[in-house]
């Protein structure tokens, strides 16, 4: 065999060989996280949105965003995601979180192992480029990305970013088609910070071009080459912008106070990269309200030094992937940093810009090597021990860090002790206790939130639940309508008064304010169901309590597709008749049309117990079957 083909076939054995190890130090990092919760928005995107339920409802996602969360303020145009969530909302049988975090894991591999080729393209040596990768992809930073469900925007999002690099390196020949732009213009439907890979493909370009084929291109041509990506990527940017309603809300109560912070949290997060310690799903940082703050000068200051040395890095040959990589990081950085949200800083923001950090890092490690720093044995045995040493301190943070997003409780009894002054920290710890019952402990936590965020409408929702376990109804419809005065474009204003309201048997007022919750959010999930409860409730004030009358009810809900309040229905008869098989029946049937299939199938399997020749029963217990064993494979 010629020398050149045994060289290609040793360089394809080894980069096989990376490419394992990677995927073997990926899967140990990330074994335990498989089973972990819902957290933060996967509620209102996942949890109570009706919209991911049925897999007929994709074509939706791509013409209306409002199918994107059950929340208004929420509903931004991502319909990729939304697409996966339906996927894998199918796949597992319902909102098991294995099924979604399996889909993500793998995106996520699929990531770091492009970024691995792209590294190797940009430092040309193999074992540079995938303990970079490993670097990355072991950062306990990026396990709070990996394990936050509806942060899959920020997976796909950096992934089209990275495959476009990765298909331009590895087909030439698609150059001048430009097909290497898709995956980060579609990637944009997914999250808009995806829009940047032209300006970092420009500057690829510009420090690059001599290891491009074409030697002897003119600047013409290098500027024409990436004046496409720029159309592609600036066209799907309006586009997805064109589409996201109006009532779409960014979050930040002060822009000015947000973007005079961003310079002191870019500093948290590069110190983050280089030292992951005090990790937090959220910060206490609090939005500064004058440049007066010497934390503002000390964020200046940094900025100004880390783009000089970026620029710097840039212009000499020897440093311009480190100087590439530190752009990559700060123009990266900037998509979120100006564009005020409601949070100053949080680490899934930081996916995107890591990966600058990580080229930058293979950048010096390359260089420390052509220098001749590691030549020798014994060098190259100590610098060989410390990487190994300190990937593998990487994946063991990355999998205590897991540990901390297994559940609700877990994960905010996480944030109390990290960030003690946020309040939302504080709330929602305290609704871990009160979901065990410790309404003492949660009025404790709840309080001390409210002297942090006194106008918070979640919080008094919150409160007010507490209060009127703890029979303080009074102050409890007080904070129900504080909370209401303070929202009332939140759908949750009025669920959660409504429910207090079904509890105490006000019935119509409590149907008002659900209606007005459906006019906000018709794809939540939570209003129906308890309008079904309050109407059921007013019709058993007002109707004769009969097994067959509600059994009549349930069939008329049905025919109505109000399958909710069908089963609601149901249930009354079975309350009078435990083993009406006809009622059984017909909450398997409502079931089914909800794509509750386990459900469904238990509730046939009751009506027949009470009635084994009841055929209607039988057919749509094999359907719900069907449906259970499909979504299984």
């Amino acid at each position: 065999m010629p020398e050149a083909k045994v060289s290609v076939a040793r360089g394809k054995s080894m980069a096989g060989l990376g490419g394992a190890l990677l995927l073997i130090a990926l899967v140990a990092a990330y074994a335990n996280h498989f089973q972990n919760s819902f957290h933060f928005d996967d509620a209102h995107t996942i949890v109570n949105n009706a919209s991911i339920r049925e897999l007929r409802n994709i074509p939706l996602f791509f013409r209306d965003a409002t199918t994107f969360s059950s929340l208004p303020s929420n509903q931004s145009y991502r319909p990729v995601v939304s697409t996966l969530l339906a996927i894998d909302y199918g796949l597992g049988g319902g909102l098991k979180p294995f099924s979604f975090h399996l889909s993500i894991f793998a995106l996520f591999v699929a990531l770091t192992l492009l970024l691995a080729f792209v590294v190797y393209r940009l430092v040309d040596d193999l074992w540079i480029a995938v303990g970079a990768a490993a670097l990355y992809g072991m950062h306990p930073a990026n396990a709070d990305t990996v394990n936050y469900i509806i942060a899959s925007s920020e997976v796909i999002s950096t992934l089209g970013v990275i495959a476009a690099f990765a298909i331009y390196f590895a087909f030439p020949q698609l150059r001048r088609s430009y097909l290497y732009v898709l995956p980060a213009a579609i990637a944009i439907m997914a999250k808009p910070p995806a829009a940047i890979f032209p300006v970092l493909f420009a500057i690829y370009c510009l420090l690059f071009a001599d290891r491009k084929t074409r030697l002897a291109e003119t600047r013409l041509q290098r500027v024409t080459e990436v004046i496409p990506g720029f159309a592609i990527c600036g066209a799907m940017l309006w586009f997805v912008q064109h589409m996201t309603p109006r009532s779409w809300i960014a979050g930040a109560a002060n822009a000015h106070d947000y973007l005079i912070t961003q310079p002191y949290a870019g500093l948290l997060y590069f110190k983050t990269f280089f030292w992951p310690s005090g990790l937090s799903a959220d910060y206490d940082l609090n939005p500064f309200v004058t440049t007066d703050d010497a934390r503002f000068w000390i964020g200046f200051a940094f900025a100004v030094i880390i783009t000089a040395g970026a620029i710097a890095a840039a212009i000499f040959q020897k440093t311009r992937v480190i100087g590439f990589g530190l752009l990559w990081f700060l123009i990266a950085l900037l998509s979120t940093s100006s564009l005020p949200l409601a949070e100053v800083m949080n680490d899934h923001r930081t996916f995107f810009p890591y990966v600058g950090l990580v080229i930058a890092v293979a950048g010096a490690a390359s260089l420390l090597i052509n220098r001749g720093v590691a030549y020798g044995a014994p060098a190259r045995i100590a610098a060989l021990g410390a990487i190994a040493l300190l990937l593998c301190a990487n994946g063991y943070a990355t999998f205590q860090r897991n540990k901390v997003w297994k559940s609700e409780e877990t994960l905010w009894h996480d944030v109390v002790l990290k960030s003690p002054r946020n309040g939302r920290g504080l709330m929602n710890y305290g609704n871990t206790l009160m979901a065990k019952g410790d309404f003492a402990g949660a009025l404790d936590y709840f309080h001390r939130a409210e002297q942090l965020t006194p106008h918070y409408s979640v919080l008094l929702i919150n409160l007010a639940v507490a209060e009127d376990a703890t029979k303080q109804s009074s102050k409890a419809e007080q904070h129900f309508k504080e909370a209401l005065r303070l929202a009332p474009s939140s759908p949750d204003s009025y669920t959660y008064y409504a429910r207090y309201l079904i509890s105490h048997s006000r019935l119509d007022e409590a149907r008002a304010r659900l209606q007005s919750a459906l006019e906000l959010s018709p794809t939540d999930l939570t209003a129906p169901a308890l309008l079904a409860q309050a109407n059921a409730q007013l019709v058993n004030q007002l109707a004769p309590q009969t097994p067959e009358y509600y059994l009549n009810l349930s069939l008329q809900f049905y025919r109505e597709e109000r399958y909710a309040e069908s089963i609601v229905a149901s249930r009354r008869a079975l309350d009078l008749r435990p083993g009406y098989a006809e009622a059984w029946n017909n909450i398997c049937a409502a079931s089914n049309r909800l794509g509750r299939y386990d459900e469904a199938a238990a509730a046939c399997e009751q009506a027949l117990r009470y009635k084994p020749d009841f055929e209607l029963a039988r057919n749509n217990l094999q359907y719900a079957r069907q449906r259970v064993k499909k979504s299984v494979k």
